[in-house]
């Protein structure tokens, strides 16, 4: 009895029938041509059945696939096939204009892909491109500790305090109303850019071992910080971001090649704009009050 990632798979073939001819062209360039199976006179390529085995592996990565299992499916599904163009369906004027729509995002699809792989994108572009990208990345990171207050002057005791020789992460658990408080307001490593900006900004000021000479204030209260080490940033390898990058290219290169074709086509647009509609009396006393206010904090 098949497994239930089979039977999932089978229903999945079935419905797709239509696609399995263009994955099976695909596939069949460079697969061999041994013969899988023979149904009613229509020939099975071991070419047709790897495109299956590979649409089983992405649709549930590390399952294990039945072979014998998704041929079975594919046998079916070329019965199916069969049955369906004996019944007339293809002269239908709905099938056949689904049909062509199918062949027309096919064609459409082949071109985009082939387009964009024939344009020349050199390894300069991907360099100039990954020096920016990385440009702005953090260095550097940073592991502190703080205690958060409602008030300047509780901050500035627990500063006075530590100064004394106070332990940092004691006061931190007895004081702080932080959610790290607990843990002795350790807040791990973290990129400045994760914190708020006055908090950021203090820390990047301050040495390893450092606690700050004075509270600093954001939306969130008062707090007082302790870093208490800094490290470089492994920045990501040119290497490991290039087929990113290059896509990233093909795809700036695409709209600027689709812009100019727009640029050159005799195009006529011809629906009308909707007129605006009068905003209704509420919003318009809306919009008044908040002119009102405006004028007002000017």
């Amino acid at each position: 009895m098949r497994n239930k990632t089979n039977s999932l798979i089978a229903s999945s073939l079935i419905g797709l029938s239509l696609a399995f001819p263009v994955i099976a062209e695909e596939k069949q360039a460079e697969a061999a041509d041994e013969l899988v199976a023979i149904v009613n006179g229509t020939d099975l390529k071991r070419g047709t059945l790897d495109a299956v085995i590979e649409m089983a592996k992405r649709s549930r990565p590390g399952a294990q696939i039945d072979e014998k299992a998704l041929l079975d499916d594919l046998i079916a599904t070329e019965i199916a096939r069969q049955e369906a163009k004996k019944s007339g369906l293809g002269e239908r004027e709905d099938v056949k204009a689904k049909v062509e729509n199918f062949a027309d995002k096919l064609i459409l699809n082949t071109w985009m892909q082939e387009k964009a792989g024939s344009l020349e994108i050199s390894d300069e572009d991907i360099k100039a491109v990954y020096d920016e990208r990385i440009k702005d990345m953090p260095k550097t990171e940073y592991k502190a500790r703080h205690i958060l207050v409602k008030t300047e002057e509780e901050g500035k005791a627990l500063v006075k305090e530590l100064a004394d020789g106070k332990d940092f992460a004691e006061l931190a658990k007895e004081k702080s109303t932080g959610p790290s408080g607990p843990k002795g307001g350790d807040l791990g490593w973290f990129k400045p850019q994760s914190m708020v900006k006055p908090f950021s900004e203090a820390v990047v000021a301050m040495k390893a071992g450092d606690v700050s000479p004075a509270p600093v204030e954001t939306q969130f209260g008062w707090h007082v910080i302790k870093l208490e080490e800094q490290r470089d940033v492994k920045l990501p390898e040119l290497d490991s971001m290039k087929p990113q990058l290059k896509r990233q290219l093909e795809q700036k290169e695409m709209l600027e090649y689709m812009e100019k074709l727009r640029a050159d086509a005799d195009v006529k647009v011809l629906m009308k704009e909707k007129a605006a509609e009068a905003p209704k009396a509420d919003e318009k006393e809306d919009k008044e009050e908040a002119g009102e206010e405006e004028k007002s904090d000017s």
